[in-house]
């Protein structure tokens, strides 16, 4: 099996140029009389990344939930209205859910995703004297997507480095290489391993969901890692009582800014509901001359000591409708509060996520947690701050008469209106 990979050079991009990621956008098959959330979520993404007057444009796979021509309507829409004025170069490739529904016949997905784009699923540019390699999967299986094509994207990076030498090259594939950034070690590929071998690569991958305003979403090790999260929800770690996909996932889209120069990469977090760059203390600019002693120094520049910090001692429980919530101030921490820990009286102990998802502009000082999964009775509780190092602060706010009426199992919402599949 053949996987051609198109091959150009971007004459217009000079040496000083701004590339914007975003993924995941996962939009439904299924006709609307009214934009949806993922489609809304996707337009006012592109508004903010348009606003930021991007060179380039990457986008990381899952444009769809099931690959259909009404979909990459949407998705090309979508792109067309935000970039009217300027468009950028576009860097876009598939993702599982663009194979789906199974059983997929790969070559016809991937001809259709081609057709209905204009976009080539493999592709290989110099842009500025960088270079990008892009990788869609070769099928729509969530942890070994790369087998077939493995070989042939190989070849491509083998180009790419011997033209760059020590220079950054950027490779874009929509799965991550399994333990490498935030939600990998769960949902990674291990089809990608061979990537430990580029020591130069700067991996950009969707996929996951996981925000990338936790700390592990930018791994650096045999070589560096850029978790992009999604424009349509976030979801993260389970074993959380307030679920995998937490409270108001849907309204938290993120993705990059790269700034490329001759000197390096800045890399941007941007909140794509606010427009903000979040943690602008926590940039991450990867140098042109990139090794592995280089990728040890950046891995020591990033790591971080402190423990969370509860400041109040106490607070209030509210029932409203039968629910129960807890009343706090804010943990502190050096970077955002990852989540809390609420340890009752009676020994139960239950994790819940903090908001951080959401950007630190959206942080309220108060923090209102619904409680779920707790039998009826009346507790006290104490509450911890949880940072996402699983450090744990040493304080907590104590609640007194936590007043649990019913016992609720939160409800799994992907958007209000979403149809996953």
């Amino acid at each position: 099996m053949e996987f051609n990979f198109d091959s150009r050079v971007l004459t217009d991009v000079t040496p000083v140029f701004k590339v914007g990621v975003l993924t995941d956008s996962q939009l439904s098959p299924f006709f609307w009389k009214k934009m949806n959330t993922f489609e809304r979520n996707l337009r006012r993404a592109c508004m903010r990344m348009a606003a930021l007057k991007p060179d380039i444009l990457i986008f990381a796979g899952d444009i769809c939930n099931i690959g259909s021509k009404c979909a990459y309507k949407r998705f090309m829409r979508a792109l067309e209205d935000a970039f009217a004025e300027k468009p950028p170069h576009f860097m876009v490739i598939m993702g599982n859910h663009d194979y789906f529904p199974r059983p997929e016949i790969p070559a016809l997905r991937r001809k259709k995703f081609a057709k209905s784009t204009s976009f080539p699923p493999f592709w290989h540019y110099s842009a500025g004297g960088y270079r990008f390699v892009g990788a869609s999967p070769d099928c729509g299986d969530l942890f070994r997507g790369y087998d077939k094509v493995r070989d042939a994207l190989r070849c491509e990076l083998d180009k790419a480095v011997a033209a760059s030498g020590c220079r950054p090259v950027t490779l874009v594939t929509h799965n991550a290489m399994k333990n490498t950034v935030y939600g990998s070690q769960k949902w990674g590929d291990d089809s990608l391993e061979f990537l430990k071998d580029y020591p130069t690569v700067v991996h950009i991958s969707g996929h996951l969901h996981y925000s990338m305003l936790d700390e592990r979403s930018i791994h650096i090790g045999d070589f560096i890692s850029l978790g992009a999260q999604s424009t349509s929800y976030t979801e993260m770690d389970g074993g959380m009582a307030n679920g995998s996909v937490p409270p108001l996932a849907h309204d938290s889209a993120m993705g990059y800014l790269l700034e490329y120069s001759p000197a390096g990469i800045t890399v941007k977090r941007m909140n794509m509901v606010t427009g903000d760059e979040e943690k602008k203390d926590r940039r991450l600019f990867i140098p042109s001359h990139l090794d592995k002693a280089a990728l040890q120094a950046l891995k020591l520049s990033r790591e971080q000591d402190g423990v969370p910090e509860m400041i109040a001692e106490a607070g209030v429980c509210e029932v409203k409708n039968k629910r129960t919530y807890l009343v706090f101030d804010r943990g502190k921490d050096a970077d955002f509060v990852h989540s809390y820990k609420v340890v009752y009286d009676t020994g139960a102990v239950q994790y819940y996520y903090s908001d951080f998802y959401r950007g630190l502009s959206r942080l309220s000082p108060q923090v209102r947690l619904e409680l779920f999964r707790m039998p009826k009775g009346v507790y006290s509780a104490d509450v911890y701050a949880v940072n996402s190092a699983g450090k744990i602060s040493k304080t907590a706010v104590h609640i007194d008469d936590v007043k649990i009426l019913k016992k609720r199992r939160y409800p799994l919402v992907f958007a209000p209106d979403a149809r996953y599949l």
